[in-house]
This record gives C-alpha cells, structure tokens and sequence, in this order.
C-alpha cells in the first residue's frame, strides 16, 4: 500500500485536519483548508479548473450567509445545493480523487469493493458551515453534559443491532464476519470523509432546516428519507435499510443537539456492516 506514503496522502491529511477543526475550534478551520486546496493544486488532486469549481461554491456560500434580502437568500441556498448534488455525485471535471482500495472483497462472500479518498464530497461541510455558522455546535465533544434517558440510549443501542438484522432478513446481506486488512483504511475514509459530510448535510443542513418549518418528527423523516434516496445505487431494499439507519442518526442528532453524536452512532452502524456482514452486498 505504496499509496499511502506518496505525496498526495498530504492533501487528505490537511484535509482531515480541517474536518477536525469544523468539529473543535469552528474558526481554526480556515488554515488547513486553504493549504488542503493549495496541496491539491500542487498534486494535481486538483486543476485549475477543479480548484475554481471548489472555490466557487465556497465563496456563494459566504456571501449567501451576508445576504438581507429573501430571494438573493433562496437563490443563494440553491445554487450551494445543487453545487453539492455535483459533489456528491462527482461530476465536476477537474477533480481526481484518490483510488485506495481497487476491487477488493471483504470476505469470500461479499461483492468487490473500491473505495476512493475523495476531495470534492467533503468541501460540502464548510460550505454548509460558511452558509448556517450554527450548524455546528460550539461544544461537539462535550459528552458530559448529554441527557439521554434510558430508554433512549436502548432505541439507540437496538437500532444499531435490529438494522443489521432487518437487512439479513431481507436478503440485502450475509452474516460474514470478516476483518479484512484494509479495515483501518476503510474507517478513516468512512468516519472523516464519508460520515461527517452526510450527517453535516441530511442532518445538519436538511434536518436543522426543516425542524424550523415542520415539526420534529416530519423533520426526521423527511430528511431520512432523502438519505435513503441518495442510496439508490444499492438498490430498494438498500433505501429503506439507508432511510432505516437515517431516521437512527436523525433522532441521535435531535436528542443531543449534537452532530458529532450522529456521526458516531453512522460510523458504527458501517463498521457492524464491514465486520459482521458481506460488506457492501453480498455476491
């Protein structure tokens, strides 16, 4: 795994310290972004063009958040979303990430996998965060202070056991467990790169947004729902089992106020996945 020494590694450690610092010290995060884009012109992460792409949507997500004026707001919004609909989707020219795991299997049951470190799916945060500052809370780690009753922490807990078993019942997936060698590779990108921009997104933006106009529970559900759409590429059953898991993350976030909470309670949910399941469908 030669590729984890080479140069361009350094763009996606400077970008998890601007992921880390979205989560700390909100105002910090400014620093390492700007030297991650600098890094990922240098590398070729990123082109001119790609880096334009990038910077683009950054700066309308700054000046929407300065905006006065209804309409320039609205437009603003849905010019970032549709700016975040091509991110997530990768379909900006540009933008190479990095391939780290090529057709691998987890196991002998389960499907070749390849993952990739993306640059572009993360740069959602901080537009998000320069769009509505208090996404984030100013105190994401301190636990301490969470309330959570009993029965709660059990919803939690039995959701992330029921789930699994819900999507073996419905044949999406085997009991195979597995750790595969390349475990650690796959929680880095999956807890820094994959779970912070969803839970910052259906979460923080979509879910935050709606609790203002709907009531909680329609909030949740309306947001999980379209968590689970943008998994259509496993299939039907994989919506429900992703709209499943997302009205999990959604309460989580709802009852602590806390998106580091909901970041957690999806990373674990994948990491069961990986290890005691075919991992990402069976073959």
């Amino acid at each position: 795994m030669n590729y984890l020494i080479l140069p361009t590694m350094l763009v996606w450690l400077l970008l998890a310290i601007s992921i880390g610092c979205v989560l700390t010290k909100k105002s910090y995060w400014q620093l390492p972004l700007t030297l991650t884009l600098i890094a990922a012109v240098t590398f070729n992460v990123l082109t001119p063009i790609g880096a334009t792409i990038i910077i683009s949507g950054l700066a309308i997500a700054y000046f929407t958040a300065r905006q006065h004026t209804k309409s320039l707001i609205y437009i603003g919004h849905g010019a970032v979303i549709l700016w975040v609909i091509g991110l997530i989707a990768h379909l900006y020219p540009g933008i190479n990430n990095l391939l780290v795991l090529n057709q691998v299997n987890s196991g002998p049951l389960s499907l070749p996998f390849t993952l990739y470190f993306n640059i572009d799916k993360p740069m959602l945060i901080f537009a998000l965060l320069l769009l509505v500052p208090n996404i984030v809370s100013n105190n994401e780690y301190n636990w301490h202070q969470l309330s959570l009753s009993r029965l709660q922490k059990w919803i939690l807990g039995g959701g992330l056991i029921t789930l699994p078993l819900l999507a073996w019942g419905l044949q999406l997936v085997k009991p195979e467990f597995t750790i595969p060698s390349w475990w650690w590779i796959f929680a880095i990108n999956n807890l820094i790169f994959t779970c912070v921009a969803e839970e910052v997104l259906f979460r923080g933006y979509i879910q935050g947004f709606l609790c203002k106009k709907l009531s909680p529970t329609m909030a949740i559900i309306i947001a999980s729902v379209l968590f689970g759409l943008a998994h259509l590429g496993g299939g039907p059953l994989f919506v429900i089992i992703a709209t499943l898991a997302g009205i999990l993350y959604g309460v989580s976030y709802y009852w602590t106020k806390k998106i580091t909470v909901a970041i957690v309670v999806h990373f674990a949910f994948n990491l069961l996945h990986l290890a005691f399941f075919t991992y990402p469908l069976p073959l």
